[in-house]
C-alpha cells in the first residue's frame, strides 16, 4: 500500500469554504484502478489546519493517477483563490503496517 499526504496550511477565514470544496469533490479518483481511500482530516495541533490523505494499492497505481485526465480534472476544479494563500507540503509513504491487514514483512 502507498499514501500520499498533502499538508495545507490554510489562512482560518478560509477554512469553511475549503472543506466545503473537498464535500463537494467530484469524485473521479473513487474509479480509478488502484484508489483505496481519501480523507481530509483537521488536525488538533502542529502547524497545517488541514490535512488531505490518498491511499493506494501502489505507489505505481498513485503514479498513474497522476498523469491521469481524472487527475487533471479534479485539479482543475481547485479553489485558485484559496489555494493561493494556502502554503503545501506533500509527503508519501509505504504502508508497512495496516492493523486492517497483514503486516507486508510478515509471511
Amino acid at each position: 500500500m502507498f499514501v500520499f499526504i498533502s499538508h495545507l496550511t490554510v489562512p482560518p477565514a478560509d477554512h469553511a469554504d475549503l472543506e466545503r470544496h473537498f464535500r463537494e469533490r467530484s469524485g473521479l479518483v473513487d474509479d480509478f484502478p488502484g484508489f483505496l481511500y481519501l480523507q481530509l482530516l483537521r488536525p488538533q495541533a502542529g502547524g497545517a489546519t488541514h490535512t488531505f490523505l490518498t491511499a493506494w494499492e501502489s505507489r505505481e497505481a498513485f503514479r498513474r493517477y497522476m498523469r491521469s485526465r481524472e487527475h487533471a480534472v479534479s485539479h482543475a476544479r481547485e479553489p485558485g483563490e484559496i489555494m493561493g494563500r494556502t502554503e503545501v507540503r506533500h509527503e508519501a509513504y509505504e504502508v508497512l503496517m495496516d492493523s486492517r491487514r497483514p503486516a507486508a514483512w510478515m509471511p
